[in-house]
């Protein structure tokens, strides 16, 4: 983490500087020890504190702190704190950063005391976030988004965007309060690239307190499109100074036209040889039809987007195929949407690689195979989110990552075996490690590169290719070991936890067929650089956009 501190004018460094010098002066260092704590939540109680003190006696290498229990009251009553309603005290916002960066680079403690305390408050805060009086929930969701900031700051920045998306600029009071409590937070999501955040709220602080020349600064220098930025997956229309008043305009895309499509689907049938001297796998073709809409990308580059129906599946394997991580096997049920046809290709990628970045820069030429119609690869799961959030960007259609629960039902299509080609796999149907069997199937040369999509003509039911191999495909969810409280939706199913694995599927290119199959799963870190990791997107649009 970086000082924030040295970006505090040099008198007030001084003064923080001091007034903690004559804290321990007048205490001991331990007391300090006790502050560095203490300075994580937004606001302290005398029970919370106390609860720190109680949680942490020990620092990171288990050495006693040996921070009296009068502590707690110490601090509490210093000048260090301030008290802001009964029972309640705040320490300084500057004064908190400095405390936080102090604790990150004392030995003793350092980024892991941080995250410590982070996963301790939002505990700590859990039940009080369906507490019936409306003033303790408020306080618990502003402890919890402080210490979510620390952790896993999407998070935050997800929930403060749907907030903000709901206000209307007649809420001023609100849009201060956001304000501020973002300013609380501001170093960690500087940190995780949301600037524009930042950017966007210090405008509407602005306009709330009636300084339009400089919220009108501010807000045009924002990275908008269309008079439009997106945060965490969520469009935050820019509000525009119209005969003589600000107006938000309400966030409108021009409605998508939907067009059939023809497409082959593909079966494995075993059939008997002659004189039944055994039996062969024979390749059954079935021509289908589906629902679709282009996405125009570039003059000649567009996004297929196939239209998912509803409905409800088994997810996971029963106790025949697969291992623990893929159970227990559980009924969900699905909404539709959309999925583009097949993985993001080079050209795809490149398209939206030059346009108005939201967070991260994205390398424009990422892959070890090279082509345009070969899926692009070496892609992280932050920058899978970054493609997704340009996509919004330029389109105001809300693209995503697909949930672990929507990828596998799109990709089994109504089918319970374990590939949508029936039984088993073939090297005709998919690029894999065709020198491996699955069970009894066929086998052939292994693949020694990515494939170009829909090489193959080898679709599922709803028209979708390349599910199995090709290049592991990043989900939204976060890892988790089994299907235990699995949703029996299509919610994505997350952590406390930015480093968090995430799941990918679908196997690749250099895998075995096992690890092909519909029911497959697997996490990684979600900064890893891995060539056979791709992806594909996803969508969900109202009817009312649809024509």
């Amino acid at each position: 983490m970086t000082n924030s501190s040295a970006l505090l004018p040099e008198t007030r460094f001084h003064e923080i500087e001091q007034a903690i010098a004559s804290f321990q002066k007048r205490f001991t260092e331990a007391h300090v020890y006790l502050a560095y704590h203490a300075a994580l939540p937004i606001a302290l109680t005398p029970h919370l504190t106390y609860c720190l003190w109680a949680n942490f006696p020990m620092d990171i290498a288990k050495q006693d702190l040996k921070i009296p229990w009068i502590a707690v009251a110490d601090l509490l009553l210093s000048p260090l704190c301030k008290e802001v309603g009964h029972e309640l005290y705040e320490m300084d916002a500057d004064l908190r950063n400095y405390l936080l960066d102090q604790m990150i680079q004392h030995p003793s403690f350092g980024q892991k005391r941080v995250e410590e305390l982070a996963h301790f408050l939002l505990s700590y805060v859990q039940r009080e976030l369906n507490d019936s009086k409306s003033s303790t929930q408020t306080l618990a969701q502003a402890q919890r988004w402080t210490a979510l900031a620390y952790v896993y700051p999407e998070a935050v920045a997800h929930d403060l965007a749907i907030t903000l998306a709901e206000l209307t600029l007649s809420e001023k009071t609100e849009w201060l309060r956001l304000t501020s409590l973002t300013e609380a937070i501001a170093t960690p999501l500087h940190q995780a690239h949301f600037q524009s955040l930042l950017g966007y709220l210090q405008g509407m602080r602005q306009l709330a307190r009636g300084n339009h020349i400089q919220a009108e600064s501010t807000l045009k220098s924002l990275p908008a499109h269309n008079n439009q930025i997106v945060v965490a997956g969520v469009t935050l229309p820019i509000p525009e100074f119209q005969d003589s008043n600000w107006h938000i305009n309400p966030i409108a895309f021009k409605a998508t036209s939907l067009r059939s499509f023809k497409f082959e689907t593909a079966k494995l049938i075993r059939q008997p040889r002659f004189m039944r001297l055994g039996s062969r796998w024979i390749i059954e073709r079935q021509e289908q039809q589906a629902t679709l809409f282009y996405e125009q990308l570039e003059r000649q580059v567009n996004l297929e987007m196939v239209r998912i129906p509803e409905g409800n599946y088994w997810m996971g394997t029963a106790q025949k195929e697969g291992d623990y991580h893929e159970r227990p096997q559980h009924r969900v049920t699905i909404t539709s949407f959309f999925l583009s046809r097949f993985p993001v290709t080079q050209a795809q990628w490149r398209a939206i690689a030059k346009t108005t970045k939201v967070r991260i820069e994205l390398n424009s030429d990422p892959s070890d195979f090279q082509g345009d119609n070969l899926p692009v690869e070496h892609i992280t799961w932050f920058e899978a989110i970054e493609f997704c959030e340009r996509l919004q960007l330029q389109t105001g259609k809300p693209y995503r990552l697909p949930s672990e629960a929507e990828w596998e039902y799109a990709c089994r299509a109504g089918t319970e075996t374990p590939f949508y080609f029936g039984e088993t796999i073939s090297p005709q149907l998919a690029s894999y490690d065709g020198s491996k069997r699955y069970r009894s199937g066929p086998k052939e040369r292994s693949s020694k590169q990515t494939s170009e999509v829909g090489s193959h003509n080898a679709a599922n039911a709803f028209g979708l290719d390349e599910m199995h191999g090709n290049v592991w495909e990043w989900c939204a969810d976060h890892w988790y070991d089994d299907y235990t409280n699995a949703p029996a939706d299509r919610s994505v199913r997350i952590t406390n936890n930015r480093a968090s694995p995430r799941v990918i599927r679908g196997g690749s290119w250099s895998h075995e067929p096992t690890i092909c199959r519909s029911a497959y799963r697997n996490g990684i870190p979600p900064d890893n650089k891995v060539l056979t990791i791709g992806f594909r997107v996803a969508v969900s649009l109202q009817k009312a956009n649809l024509k």
